[in-house]
């Protein structure tokens, strides 16, 4: 069970831009507030711009307004520049899709990759960071999704004196590039109560989140996102009706696992609205609730291959109505943007936020076609 803090966020619009359950008060009872103050999810107005000082090894916040979006222009790095990539699990689609967007780059771009995978492992990010910086990388794109290997990893890169940018979870003197994680999720709840609305179901609604602790303050406001996203469509729910599940091993197995378990220890649990921290992990909530005939719905973070693959399919046969898109293709573009700022000493926001949108099977094909 889960304690959320109430929300005071305008709704979005989904497109960008035996047990007795209480009945969900009116809609206009819940609003969302996205709170500040939580580094890697910090708000606009909370941002600074940083410059990096080669002397100190350390980023240093600099005069000048960092609220604005960040503008992307992707261009040469300096002549001969190494990148290194630290890669967060090459055997999963969402980390593939950043990997091949990157060399597709290098190719283009003319600078040179210096490669490790993390291998989803806390151990094996530090060896990796170790290898990277013996290779002598000029900035680091580093994709470590374990929250306490950031600092020891980062000791690594700031001992040789080499920037980062850190993808999704945040490091110590590193800039993030990411999710707009409680946006994010705020937009796949809506979207899934939605869904609930059009049934007739708000009002045995139960939300169900598989948390990953490790993976960082940042990362699980998605979840608190879309809980909140739920509500702001269905109204105030219960702290009986919000759900925790712990989801951490990054796979769809261990996702239907649990999810199976959770579902057999709550048999009046309604109309079921699921979320975790990515696709893979939703799709064994999704398939879960398939394979036990239960009512509802899991919602994709990610939009990686597995959530494509499972929006494509009716939600009539998989329980998968749809995934908040990340573009982790278009990550790539944007480290290099930041990275080229960096080596040409120009200041940038500690945080670069990209913009996500709700895709289901009436609009997947137009940004993903077949």
């Amino acid at each position: 069970m889960v304690s959320l803090t109430s929300l005071k966020l305008a709704p979005l619009c989904v497109l960008l831009c035996g047990t007795v359950l209480a009945p969900a008060v009116s809609a206009a009872e819940f609003e969302a507030s996205r709170q500040g103050g939580t580094p890697g999810a910090l708000l606009p107005e909370e941002l600074a711009l940083w410059s990096y000082n080669t002397e100190t090894s350390a980023f240093e916040v600099v005069s000048g307004d960092a609220s604005a979006p960040y503008a992307l222009n992707l261009r040469a790095l300096p002549e001969g520049s190494r990148v290194g990539f630290a890669e967060g699990w090459a055997a999963i689609p969402f980390s593939y899709a950043i990997n091949q967007r990157l060399y597709e780059l290098a190719d283009e771009l003319g600078f040179e990759v210096v490669y490790c995978d993390n291998d989803f492992k806390a151990e094996k990010a530090v060896s990796c960071a170790e290898l990277i910086a013996l290779q002598g990388a000029d900035v680091v794109i580093e994709s470590n999704w374990h929250s306490g290997a950031a600092a020891p990893v980062m000791n690594i890169f700031d001992e040789a004196g080499i920037p980062v940018m850190s993808l999704d979870v945040l490091h110590p003197n590193a800039i993030f590039l990411g999710a707009n994680n409680y946006v994010s999720g705020l937009i796949g709840g809506q979207a899934a109560a939605e869904h609930a609305k059009a049934l007739g179901r708000c009002d045995d609604v139960s939300v169900l989140l598989g948390i990953a602790p490790a993976d960082g303050d940042a990362a699980n406001q998605r979840l608190s996102g879309f809980a909140d996203g739920v509500q702001t469509v269905c109204g105030a729910l219960p702290e009986a009706r919000i759900h925790e599940d712990l989801i951490d091993a990054g796979t769809t197995d261990q996702a239907l696992t649990k999810t199976t378990d959770w579902l057999t220890g709550h048999p009046g649990a309604g109309f079921v609205l699921a979320t975790a921290i990515d696709d893979p992990r939703a799709f064994g909530m999704s398939n879960a609730l398939a394979q036990a005939g239960r009512e509802g719905v899991a919602i994709g973070l990610g939009c990686d291959d597995v959530g494509v693959a499972a929006t494509r399919t009716p939600v009539e046969d998989n329980n998968f109505l749809g995934c908040v898109a990340y573009y982790p293709e278009k990550y790539p573009d944007w480290a290099l943007s930041v990275a080229a700022d960096i080596l040409e000493g120009k200041a940038v926001p500690q945080e670069v936020h990209l913009e996500h949108v709700f895709l289901d099977a009436g609009s997947i094909n137009d940004v993903y076609p077949e």
